[in-house]
């Protein structure tokens, strides 16, 4: 992972120096390329002197504030993230109006910090493999319209292409009429349920990658989706973000850090 980091490039903006200097000495120690800045003009010239992966800047500045900082940085240079620090009594909300990506209260572990800057990265990769032309498509398989429909619009604000399909039967007529990326299927549906739907397209198409979603995990646990092929398994009720990470690992090959 240290020779991973070398190739991202962290600039730390602070007017303190010991903190700047402890920063940057302990991203560096673990395997960061770091620079830092110790205001708003400084930090400038950095940024126009070469590429920088990751901003970390504190909100109070010797010459402009942060706030100022993360706004010329978010108009100049829109793919950078920036990461605020802040010992003041700031809202976390204030800050991420203004487009931070991300945001951490004075004192923090440096553990924290690096979890952070792997996190927003993985995110912006991810943001970036999206916009290639040619999204990803996934079918949503649910007997639940309101479901399908939740799933469909939340899959399509992250960057896919949905459609939905009632059971196991109207599925595989999708899959038949259409190329599809990943399927995301309930188990308990009539007409055809999950289950043999999984063990259908696995049959017929082993490479396509499939993810069960059910509401009855002792009644079909992980283990068993496993042994029947299953690519992923989520159980509900879920969060759209654990769906998100999921599909980012299987589709992008982005495995959260």
């Amino acid at each position: 992972m240290t020779q991973a980091n070398k190739s991202i490039t962290v600039l730390v903006v602070d007017d303190e120096k010991m903190i700047r200097d402890l920063l940057g000495d302990t991203l560096g120690a673990i395997g960061y390329t770091t620079k830092t800045a110790a205001d708003f003009s400084s930090a400038q010239e950095v940024l126009s002197s070469g590429k920088i992966d990751v901003v970390i800047t504190d909100i109070m500045l010797a010459d402009k504030t942060g706030f100022e900082l993360i706004k010329l940085i978010k108009d100049q240079y829109p793919n950078t993230p920036v990461l605020a620090i802040s010992g003041k009594n700031i809202s976390k909300q204030s800050i991420m109006n203004v487009g931070a990506d991300g945001y951490l209260a004075k004192p923090f572990r440096i553990g924290v910090v690096e979890e952070l800057i792997q996190k927003t990265l993985l995110h912006r990769d991810i943001d970036t493999a999206k916009q290639i032309p040619g999204r990803k498509k996934i079918l949503v398989v649910d007997d639940e319209p309101d479901v399908v429909s939740t799933l469909i619009e939340s899959l399509e604000v992250l960057g896919y292409r949905a459609e939905g399909a009632r059971d196991g039967k109207e599925a595989l007529k999708a899959l038949k009429a259409d190329n599809f990326d990943l399927v995301i299927s309930d188990i308990r549906m009539p007409e055809k349920n999950g289950i043999d739907l999984l063990r259908d397209i696995k049959a017929g198409n082993p490479e396509l990658p499939v993810v069960i979603i059910t509401g009855y995990t002792l009644a079909y646990p992980p283990e068993q989706a496993v042994r029947e092929g299953a690519d992923g398994y989520i159980a509900k009720p879920f969060r759209i973000n654990q769906i998100d990470e999921l599909l980012a690992k299987l589709l992008y090959n982005f495995e959260k850090k």
